[in-house]
């Protein structure tokens, strides 16, 4: 099902569990390519955080008199998502309800790997401010104690959604992520949110408010 104008809230828990849950099931968990270490990284990681972007702008909800205030004057293009949205339900749902590491490191994870893969085919590097570099380093494994390689080493004690020292140059650091607990971390997000859904009216007109932008048809 697509989303419509004024979804019911048998029809928003009908399309978050069977159809948001269903397209992850089948279309992210084959390429995760899980016990194999070639290959699954990359793309699960695209199509999570996209995931993502959506579940964000849904539970923030959209305001067209807001919206109005950033239309480009050229196109006219409503910004229904954007990164700030995405960046709070990473914090508020990911991190206050399945790892805190997300309140730390989830505007980086987000800066990183979506807009890095989405647009550059790669998560993207940072020179932080306090002149450290910080890059990627992705991992098919637990989410604490992982054995993770590094540059032309191993290193022990690594956890998901952590800040790791390059073992042999002192100012350069890695947000590690696990592959595969990204990919639970987004199907339990889901059943949280669908949760607090269903307890609060407010969130149901978010929701619903963002499904009527997306339905409508915009000029070209």
């Amino acid at each position: 099902m697509a989303l419509e104008n004024n979804m019911s809230l048998v029809r928003i828990r009908s399309f978050l569990k069977e159809e948001l849950k269903e397209q992850i099931l089948l279309e992210i968990a084959p390429i995760l390519h899980i016990g194999q270490s070639q290959g699954g990284y990359f793309g699960p990681s695209r199509q999570i955080l996209c995931f993502v972007d959506f579940l964000g702008a849904l539970y923030h909800g959209y305001d067209e008199k807001e919206d109005k205030k950033y239309l480009s004057r050229k196109s006219k293009t409503r910004t229904i998502s954007k990164p700030e949205h995405a960046v709070e339900f990473l914090k508020n749902i990911f991190g206050e309800k399945i790892d805190p590491n997300y309140r730390l490191e989830g505007e980086t994870l987000f800066k990183m790997y979506r807009h890095g893969l989405v647009h550059l085919y790669q998560p993207k590097s940072f020179l932080q401010s306090n002149g450290r570099n910080l890059s990627w380093i992705t991992y098919k494994g637990p989410r604490v104690g992982a054995y993770v390689r590094v540059g032309n080493t191993h290193v022990s004690g690594v956890g998901h959604m952590c800040l790791i020292t390059h073992p042999e140059y002192e100012n350069w650091d890695y947000l590690a992520i696990s592959i595969n607990c990204l990919y639970y971390d987004l199907i339990q997000a889901i059943d949280i949110y669908m949760g607090m859904i269903e307890q609060d009216v407010t969130l149901q007109e978010k929701f619903r408010l963002t499904a009527n932008a997306i339905s409508e048809f915009e000029k070209l």
